[in-house]
């Protein structure tokens, strides 16, 4: 079967008119680099971190990366939940049903800030046995770095879930640039802080947890107020905040929990993949952390 006969069947034979193409590639170029751009520096707090705080010694990066592992899981527990409630609330922005799509974002904001609350109450509370669990066998410093760091890292949690879901809000308005711009302060006040805790302060891994709290917590901040603005396609409304919707909830968490659980299995499988690692001793977690963030 020729080339030319699968481009022939795989093509349209009619190319979609100009007036009903909603996007050319100047749009779509437009919409998807800050996207690509802002996850990258999502990420990259976690990645600051781990590399700022290797000067502090093998037992403190060691302990950051194991957190930071466990942590991911998390995050793309909040991102698949920010999608979800995205996905609904873009679908009746599409159907020009305004109404409820600001019910969708506001729903979104509540059940996003109750499982992150959630899972920062179970982290801070349990986190002695969730890292004698995955990672028992540590050394005694690397331990406590990891508890150093998980608690004060867990205190951000609802602050990446609002950002999360705001960033989703505006990614479906189609408004990426802002949020990139947001990206870009934040992490500026991590490295800023991490510099000034590590050598500043020679905090150790508190010095560059902290930051990342301080950090997630402006950036979130920051998209609230801008979510609550009612010019924007989507918005906030407070008395919806706080109001219990339960068909719209099934609506996001339907599309939520299945994305949810795939991107969470992959990193668990990474976790795991650390508590044998683990085992090994100090150098190679610490060298294992470093590569992952990578």
């Amino acid at each position: 079967m020729s080339k030319s006969f699968l481009l022939k069947w795989v093509e349209p034979k009619q190319p979609l008119p100009k007036e009903r193409q909603r996007f050319g590639n100047r749009e779509l170029a437009a919409l998807i680099l800050p996207i690509l751009v802002e996850q990258l520096l999502t990420m990259l707090v976690g990645i600051a971190d781990t590399l700022m705080v290797s000067y502090a010694g093998e037992a403190a990066v060691s302990g950051v990366s194991l957190v930071n592992q466990l942590n991911n899981v998390f995050i793309f527990v909040f991102g698949a939940v920010a999608s979800g409630g995205a996905v609904v609330a873009s679908q009746y922005i599409g159907r020009e049903d305004r109404e409820n799509g600001v019910t969708a974002a506001s729903q979104l904001l509540m059940i996003t800030v109750l499982i992150s609350t959630a899972l920062m109450g179970v982290s801070v509370l349990f986190r002695s046995q969730f890292l004698s669990l995955l990672f028992g066998r540590v050394e005694p410093d690397v331990m406590e770095a990891s508890l150093t760091y998980l608690v004060i890292s867990a205190l951000s949690f609802p602050a990446l879930a609002v950002y999360n879901s705001a960033a989703a809000l505006f990614r479906s308005m189609g408004k990426t640039k802002a949020i990139m711009n947001i990206s870009i302060a934040m992490n500026a006040v991590n490295v800023i802080g991490n510099a000034i805790g590590i050598f500043a302060l020679h905090a150790g891994v508190a010095g560059v947890a902290v930051p990342s709290l301080v950090s997630r917590t402006f950036a979130a901040v920051v998209m609230l107020v801008l979510c609550f603005q009612k010019k924007n396609t989507l918005y906030v409304e407070p008395g919806k905040v706080f109001a219990w919707n339960g068909k719209m909830l099934k609506r996001i968490l339907n599309i939520a929990v299945p994305n949810g659980v795939e991107n969470g299995l992959f990193q668990l499988s990474k976790v795991a993949l650390s508590s044998i690692v683990a085992l090994f001793g100090t150098v190679q977690i610490a060298a294992n952390g470093v590569a992952q963030s990578f």
